[in-house]
């Protein structure tokens, strides 16, 4: 168990943490699925319908996530976990935990009405991301060439998982009977009490939940054999997508830690350059497009990007003039102030409870101190 101790006006954040390093990669989008699926269907006590209202009464909602984090020691390796996430006050710590152990232990994989509708549900809402979020995916698309975590985010969550999604609507009739062999045994590879890890932040200890956790965990299957971490295969291509828009998000990515340098804190600053200098004049100003993003991460991971976009050539060479932009880089002390003011504005704001909980967390999965 990892523990915050953080004032929360008295509401309980708990995470259940499944280990899932050991699904093969060919199953992540059926994860990805698996993901909208449970706390959506019907469960042994409960039509779906009624246990959403029940959540809504006896918790702050109940949610599914994948979470993929780098290790910044070392970037070859990195933690990936099936997180069920929920939110409740001390008094409804039994109903909450007797609700996540309801769609973990009794959801009915065999409602084929029901998992098309989910089916159908997930590829209209993957197609409205891809038009209206079409930078997040063109950008972890991009990663998704060489980095793991983004590979996973992509198979679960992204342009990857669409087609599957989109395949399985269409060929439903088809394919029902080995979707729900799959979701049945990838619930029986997840939810094992061995591979359970648990993210508690609240104020004043953990006693309100020992008790009521001892009925969740004996109700989980055990199973003490050691996993074996599958391999995760990056594979370079050079991608385009078409959509039914005018527009496009057109995405460079790479990773400056395999060509030998090293997580700086200047590349904070820099990318609040990019964000109101180079890329906003030559992309935003210049190119006609509603925006432009660039990120760089601890383990290495930088990409531009930007958002409904007229160019596509143009929008490239705009990214390989950022090399000699940054080598003839010169600006007023008063102006890189105000960089470097506008980088602290990002990194030091106002967090809640549950924002603060997330941070420890992900910095603990990330092997930051």
């Amino acid at each position: 168990a990892l523990y915050h101790d953080v004032f929360t006006s008295g509401i309980h954040y708990v995470d259940f943490m499944f280990d899932i390093k050991h699904i093969r990669q060919e199953d992540l989008p059926y994860v990805g699925l698996l993901k909208a699926v449970l706390g959506y269907v019907d469960t042994e006590h409960y039509g779906y319908a009624d246990l959403s209202n029940e959540i809504d009464l006896q918790t702050g909602g109940i949610s599914n996530n994948i979470l993929g984090t780098a290790d910044v020691e070392n970037i070859e390796e990195y933690s990936l976990k099936f997180e069920v996430r929920t939110k409740f006050l001390e008094d409804k710590t039994g109903a909450a935990l007797r609700l996540v152990k309801e769609i973990l232990c009794s959801s009915d994989l065999d409602d084929e009405k029901r998992l098309y509708e989910i089916i159908a549900q997930s590829k209209s809402r993957l197609q409205m991301a891809i038009g209206g979020m079409g930078h997040y995916m063109a950008g972890m698309r991009a990663m998704s060439y060489f980095s793991k975590t983004a590979k996973i985010s992509d198979l679960t969550g992204g342009i990857e998982l669409y087609k599957i999604v989109a395949d399985l609507e269409e060929h439903f009739e088809e394919k029902k009977e080995e979707l729900k062999a799959t979701l049945k045994r990838l619930v029986k590879e997840i939810f094992v009490r061995e591979r359970l890890m648990l993210n508690i932040t609240s104020a004043g200890g953990t006693e309100f939940l020992e008790q009521e956790l001892q009925m969740l965990l004996e109700s989980l299957p055990s199973d003490k054999t050691p996993v074996k971490p599958q391999e995760i295969l990056c594979e370079k291509k050079n991608e385009g997508f078409l959509d039914a828009s005018k527009v496009q998000y057109v995405s460079r990515a790479g990773n400056f830690v395999e060509k030998g340098y090293s997580y700086t804190g200047t590349l904070r600053i820099l990318k609040v350059i990019m964000g109101y200098d180079y890329l906003w004049i030559n992309i935003r100003v210049k190119g006609g497009a509603y925006g432009c993003m660039s990120g760089f991460s601890r383990t290495g991971e930088g990409y531009f990007v930007s958002y409904r976009d007229p160019n596509l050539e143009r929008t490239m060479e705009v990214y390989e003039g950022i090399a000699d932009y940054l080598r003839n880089f010169t600006v007023s002390d008063r102006d890189m102030n105000k960089y470097i003011i506008g980088t602290m504005s990002n990194i030091d704001r106002p967090m809640n409870p549950a924002a603060k909980g997330d941070r420890s967390m992900n910095l603990y999965m990330n092997h930051v101190s």
